[in-house]
């Protein structure tokens, strides 16, 4: 299939999706995708990155179209946007993520073997027990507790670490 704005300009078709014509879009993102993910590719190696940088420039294309203007090559304005995600990316602080292993959680001291009766302390809320009985009593991983619980995977994370925190800081207490 021919597609009907194939014969107009990447500037034209600029202004028609500024006025809200969705399939002008379209043909620009059949046009530029390969060669912004090539201008990704040659400076980023990570695919999972390149993937949510293009994602990322196309959504700031489509939140600034209003304020392209005509006199200016719409590949470049888009290299533009590439260039500044990237330097955004780039600039952003690297957040390090650890899996800890189960047993860090449980305890505070490793030689601590006393089981502890979620559903009576007071200190967890009822999200963080049942939590942490999936997790740890019935033997859950993340993900089928995340499903149980109608919540995201890192969430659940959240919730059993809170939840483990709160008891540390109670049996710490008790030990003193």
């Amino acid at each position: 299939m021919v597609c009907p704005f194939s014969n107009l300009s990447d500037e034209d078709l600029m202004i028609r999706y500024q006025r809200g014509d969705y399939k002008a879009f379209e043909t620009i993102y059949a046009r530029h995708k390969e060669k912004i993910y090539s201008y990704l590719n040659r400076r980023i190696t990570d695919k999972d990155i390149i993937d949510d940088l293009f994602q990322k420039i196309l959504l700031k294309l489509h939140r600034s179209r209003r304020s392209y203007e005509t006199k200016y090559p719409l590949m470049k304005w888009i290299y533009t946007i590439c260039r500044s995600e990237m330097i955004d990316y780039f600039r952003k602080p690297m957040v390090q993520n650890v899996l800890l292993e189960d047993y860090h959680w449980i305890t505070a001291e490793p030689d601590n073997n006393e089981l502890i009766d979620i559903e009576k302390e007071r200190a967890l809320t009822d999200q963080e027990k049942n939590a942490l009985g999936l997790r740890y009593y019935e033997d859950k991983d993340f993900k089928e507790i995340s499903t149980l619980l109608e919540t995201t995977e890192t969430n659940v994370r959240k919730i059993i670490s809170r939840g483990i925190k709160k008891l540390r800081l109670k049996y710490r207490r008790e030990k003193s």
